[in-house]
This record gives structure tokens, sequence and C-alpha cells, in this order.
């Protein structure tokens, strides 16, 4: 069994009094793996990003993080956010994919691929965090699963998937994947909504997901125990 864990960390928002409740959280689940989103380095603030920061006290020996997409802000001349892993298996390999932009969007996306070694065999993962408006993050999992696709690759796919009914987009991801849909949980809750996902590979088999409390984030972590085929 394989514990999962996946955060979008809100940024710095109200930092200092949520970091405590994030460790407390990860120390309880003890997670295999964490995908964290919404990842921020400030040099004006700290010279390290919030993973590493937060790893201070969780202390996971592997550790992949991409801050590669910079953001219009009016206090800090650049303002660096991105994507970022914590994992207790080795990391073999990590690539970075940029998205396509839609005009409308005024954020450029990236995915996150990494390789885990996982007792010698390796489990392959996408950290994801696609456009705020729904049509748009769906042509971002429509492009992410075709490269997939092209590269005879099937990933576990978990984070922001920024919409609200994945359920409704079968037709792209049914032929390979399980989507965490089939137990009614909420991840955004200031807006009543699921929007953080798993797919997995029908491969691997789902045991259970469950959200946690509303102290860590404008989301909810969602921590999944998965059965690896490996």
């Amino acid at each position: 069994m394989t514990k999962i864990t996946s955060l979008n960390l809100y940024g710095l928002n109200h930092w200092q009094q949520r970091k405590t409740a994030i460790v407390d959280y990860i120390k309880k689940e003890d997670p295999d793996i964490i995908l964290f989103q919404e990842v921020v380095y400030l040099p004006e603030e700290s010279p390290y990003t919030q993973t590493t920061l937060l790893n201070r006290h969780l202390e996971y020996p592997y550790e992949q993080t991409v801050v590669s997409r910079l953001q219009e802000s009016p206090h800090y001349a650049a303002y660096r956010e991105g994507l970022s892993v914590l994992s207790k298996y080795p990391i073999t390999k990590s690539e970075t994919l940029v998205l396509k932009q839609d005009p409308k969007d005024h954020l450029q996306r990236i995915v996150q691929l990494f390789d885990i070694n996982y007792h010698g065999y390796t489990v392959k993962l996408s950290n994801v965090h696609f456009a705020e408006l729904p049509e748009m993050a769906v042509d971002h999992l429509r492009e992410l699963l075709g490269i997939l696709d092209s590269r005879h690759e099937r990933r576990i796919i978990a984070g922001d998937f920024n919409m609200p009914h994945l359920e409704d987009y079968s037709d792209l991801w049914n032929h390979g994947y399980t989507a965490s849909i089939s137990e009614p949980y909420i991840s955004y809750p200031g807006e009543n909504k699921r929007i953080d996902y798993f797919l997995m590979p029908k491969s691997n088999l789902f045991v259970d997901l469950l959200p946690s409390p509303d102290t860590l984030s404008d989301h909810r972590a969602i921590t999944a125990n998965i059965l690896l085929k490996v």
C-alpha cells in the first residue's frame, strides 16, 4: 500500500498561521509521497521555497521543486511559483512540461513529471495545476494525456485540476484511468466543490481517499491509499 497526499499550498497567504497545521497534518497522515501546488519562492521573504521550509520539520529524504512560473504582484518585483514533490523513495527522474497558454490565461501552466524507485520498481507520477477556468483546464488535461499517450506512458496524475466535474470529461481518460470521483468529497470548501483529483492507471487500485480539515489552505489536502501494481 502506498499513501500519496496532494495539497495546493495557497502561496504565502496567512502562511505563518497555516504552516504548523500543514506539518501536523502530514506527520499524522505520514504519506509516502506529497505533491504540492502553488509553491512560492520569494527571496525577499526567505531564501528557501515553502517546500524546503516545511521539510525542515517533515524530514523527507527526497525533494524536487520547480518554481519556474513568474506572476505579477503588487508587492514583489518577481513572484515565483510552481510545483513540488517530497518523497520517502528516491526520485530517479524528473521533467517539467510547459503547457500551451490560452490567450485568456495570464499565467503559464506547468506539469511536473517524476519517477520514483519504489522497492526496486519504477512508479511514474505527474503533479498538475491546470488553469483556473474549467474550459482551459480541460484543454490542459487533454494536452497532458496526449503527451503521455504518445510516449506510451500511464502515470498517476494528481493535483489541482481546477475542474468541478471531472466525470463530465470521462471520454478523455476512462480508456486508461480510474478517477477519484466515486467518493463524495469536497476539496475547495470556499465554493463547496471538488477540483482536486487523482487519476489512476487502471492497473492500480484505490483503497480509499480522504480530505483534510479546512485549516491547511483554501484547498483541503486529499490523501489516497493506493495498491500499486508493480
